[in-house]
């Protein structure tokens, strides 16, 4: 059997009727077998005492040390213990608290764990330990509805630990396997990940230590050795991505921003996949607008940096300026027009309908109240707003066919053909890249220790960003089809 068959199979018995707490259990058992001391966090009932004793009973013959909620005193030769467990730890005591620091001095070897139901920052910060604990175990506080149901089929005695006495790890193995996984290399994927990490950590001043650092790396390391690996690879950085960082504070921003980093790193061979998506739809309004569109030069005023036809019209009584941006001219489709204050202003719906004259909706909020006065209270129209026929509004023509508008025009379908050249080639490059890192990521479901649901989140953001790669690249082929079949 292979190392990384029988730590599958180990992981299989620790986790068996534990459901939903999967990936805590597998990296409580890598802490603990490097050594690392760490938090286990979890309501009442969440099954703490029970993946306790799974932790220990994955170790051969491991002594434990338990130090309960009363008042006792640490014996002296704590280097003997396998594990020492702080049970319902509570640093408002200060014999605990003091045994604690005991405990962080001379354990050792030994495996260190501090569980409870109190908020990880106030434990620690009470305790005054926090910089000394580089992980937090956070615990779900219930299972989901199909986990429960489907345990409750097996009607099996989750309590017991079944381990296998060929899968327990010996004293012998921990201490050669610690050596070996030190050997372990970080890859230039996981040193990139780390530093994004570290950047956000230095910008949103959070402290996390060198010692923290280090044992982070470590458990990325024993990850990569176990599933038979030299290096890390990228996933053995998910759990990063997970609230281990003590603070909620800290792990709110962290999880937030890894996510980009990650996701940064998987497309970094085309970056520009996470721009902002290019705008076919736009490309296919320039492009009508050129093929079917007049020649005439229309009177138009600069406002917010560009041309825009002007308008003013009067609700309950209020005489409102608007501004119709000149691209919009002879289009399909319904756009907002400016306000006086350089806003979209979504009370009023504009179209031009192909033509030249625009006709104008009003939104029906405010055909009583006027403009100026909802939008002094600050009201956004909801989604199923209605919008009542307003009027039609003609539009000034200054010269018709004229040889400069044409001139223009022609400039800019030369413009435009490159631009579909330059944004084809682009995106279809985007496709390629993000096709194979799909299947890269397919690639680490199957790891041991991979963490399902960040695996997921990224082969899902992945294929979201593949599907609409395929969509901006049918909008293109169909405006490249519409310039040739007018012989532009």
């Amino acid at each position: 059997m292979t190392l990384t068959k029988r730590i599958s199979e180990l992981m299989a018995s620790l986790v068996a009727g534990i459901p939903e707490r999967e990936f805590q259990i597998q990296l409580g058992f890598l802490a603990a077998l490097l050594g690392e001391p760490f938090y286990l966090y979890g309501r009442s009932g969440s099954g703490k005492a029970l993946i306790l004793e799974r932790w220990i009973a994955a170790f051969k013959n491991a002594k434990a040390l338990k130090i309960g909620s009363r008042e006792q005193d640490m014996p002296d030769n704590l280097s003997s213990y396998d594990f020492i467990q702080f049970l319902a730890y509570d640093p408002r005591n200060e014999k605990i608290k003091d045994n604690a620091a005991i405990a962080l001095e001379d354990h050792g070897k030994a495996s260190l764990i501090f569980s409870g139901d109190m908020r990880p920052e106030d434990a620690l910060c009470r305790g005054e330990i926090i910089d000394s604990i580089p992980l937090t175990i956070v615990l779900p506080e219930n299972i989901s509805s199909d986990a429960l149901c489907e345990l409750l089929k097996t009607q099996g005695d989750v309590t017991s630990t079944r381990v296998s006495p060929g899968l327990v790890v010996t004293a012998e193995e921990r201490s050669q396997w610690n050596e070996e996984i030190k050997k372990v290399a970080l890859s230039e994927d996981s040193l990139k990940v780390i530093a994004g990490v570290v950047d956000v950590c230095d910008e949103n001043k959070i402290y996390v230590s060198v010692r923290k650092w280090i044992a982070l790396a470590n458990i990325m390391k024993a990850m990569a050795f176990f599933n038979g690996r030299t290096e890390t690879r990228l996933e053995d950085t998910f759990f990063l991505g997970l609230p281990i960082w003590s603070r909620s504070v800290s792990n709110k921003i962290i999880m937030d921003k890894y996510r980009q980093i990650v996701l940064k790193q998987i497309l970094k061979d085309a970056p520009e996949i996470l721009e902002r998506p290019y705008n076919a739809e736009d490309l296919m309004l320039r492009v009508k607008k050129l093929l079917k569109g007049s020649n005439n030069r229309y009177e138009t005023k600069m406002f917010n940096d560009e041309p825009c036809l002007f308008y003013r019209i009067t609700i309950a009584g209020e005489n409102v300026p608007l501004y119709a941006p000149l691209r919009y001219i002879e289009t399909e489709g319904d756009f907002f027009p400016y306000n006086e204050l350089k806003h979209e202003e979504r009370r009023v719906r504009c179209n031009y309908h192909g033509t030249s004259s625009c006709t104008i909706s009003v939104a029906s909020s405010v055909k009583s109240a006027g403009i100026r006065t909802m939008s002094s209270r600050n009201t956004i129209p909801s989604a199923n707003e209605k919008y009542e026929d307003f009027g039609v509004m003609p539009t000034h023509i200054l010269k018709e066919n004229d040889p400069e508008i044409m001139e223009r025009k022609k400039a800019e379908m030369g413009e435009i053909r490159q631009e579909i050249q330059t944004v084809v080639e682009r995106e279809t490059k985007g496709l390629q890249v993000l096709k194979t890192v799909f299947a890269n990521i397919k690639s680490y479901k199957d790891d041991l220790f991979c963490n399902k649901e960040l695996f997921t989140e990224l082969q899902d953001r992945v294929s979201s960003l593949f599907d609409s790669t395929k969509v901006i690249l049918g909008k293109i082929k169909e405006a490249h089809d519409l310039l040739a079949g007018q012989g532009a």
